[in-house]
């Protein structure tokens, strides 16, 4: 494997070419490394129901040197987690022990974790892509279904606000094709989506791969079927205690890749003072620009 490809990207690239039972092997590095990392391969074949010969074929398939080379790379991926974990706070428990009487503590603590695993699985070369890719673009346009949909419509506000240029695709059979048709090589698409994973948020990353865009994925694992279609994937935590997935980490991370974009364009805060004023003028919001810093009277 090359010095500068790491295990989960190896993974990522070559997940549409495995088997069903490497795929297996695949799950099990991104879900739970730290197993993988130190596990013999007979219990790591007797965990997942495969073949010994199955997890060394996988490795061969990676482009390493057997098991124990697998094993290295990804024991390099649970030490940045533990790295990160390094910088995390002890008095999480306390944090919230206000809440506890009304059994609201464990979601918020729960929302934290998810927040700093995300953390500390982000990469900080695979950001700096990610950030260059939305300053330098053409055009961006920004896709999300579902739950996700309101996670777009945050990105593509804010970033037309500081770069303008950028367009929200909203997944309404079909009406984003027109949008993409013209789109080119210069121009960058970012795409939101998390299990159970939106149809048609897929359909328009097929499309936007079909007119050589460059894409950005922000997604629950690198082998998601949006981390596997993206140039830079940038996986995020969304478990939830509920129904319905957490998006904390996501907001978190866009929140990274917006003031990321907005540093890398040094007109960014002119153009938004020129479009906040212009908005002031418009009667837009209750306070102006002017109000919204005076002190409450």
């Amino acid at each position: 494997m090359d010095a500068s490809q790491d295990v989960l990207s190896a993974v990522r690239k070559k997940y549409d070419e495995l088997t069903h039972s490497q795929k297996r092997i695949a799950e099990a590095i991104v879900e739970d490394p730290e197993f993988v990392a130190f596990a013999t391969v007979d219990k790591l074949s007797e965990r997942l129901s495969v073949a010994p010969s199955t997890v060394v074929r996988f490795a061969y398939k990676l482009g390493l040197n057997g098991y124990p080379d697998l094993q290295e790379q990804v024991r390099q991926v649970v030490r940045g987690h533990i790295r990160g974990k390094a910088t995390g706070s002890d008095g999480d428990e306390g944090l919230a022990e206000h809440l506890e009487a009304g059994g609201h503590a464990a979601s918020l603590l729960h929302d934290l974790e998810n927040l700093r695993k995300t953390i500390a699985a982000l990469e900080p070369e695979r950001l700096d892509e990610a950030v260059a890719i939305l300053a330098s673009a053409r055009s961006v346009f920004v896709a999300g279904g579902y739950a996700s949909g309101a996670l777009a419509a945050y990105a593509a506000l804010t970033l037309e606000r500081i770069r303008g240029q950028a367009y929200l695709l909203e997944n309404l059979g079909g009406r984003q094709v027109p949008a993409l048709f013209s789109a080119t090589e210069d121009d960058a698409l970012l795409v939101i989506g998390f299990a159970p994973y939106s149809a048609d948020t897929i359909q328009i990353l097929e499309l936007a791969r079909e007119r050589k865009m460059k894409l950005v994925g922000l997604t629950d694992t690198p082998i998601s079927p949006v981390g596997q279609r993206v140039d830079v994937v940038l996986p995020t935590r969304v478990s939830g205690m509920g129904t319905q997935n957490s998006l904390v980490a996501p907001v978190a991370v866009l929140n990274v890749l917006l003031n990321g974009t907005m540093a890398a364009l040094g007109d960014s805060m002119t153009r938004y003072d020129r479009l906040m004023k212009s908005m002031d003028r418009w009667g837009l919001f209750v306070l102006s620009g002017e109000d919204s810093d005076k002190p409450e009277r």
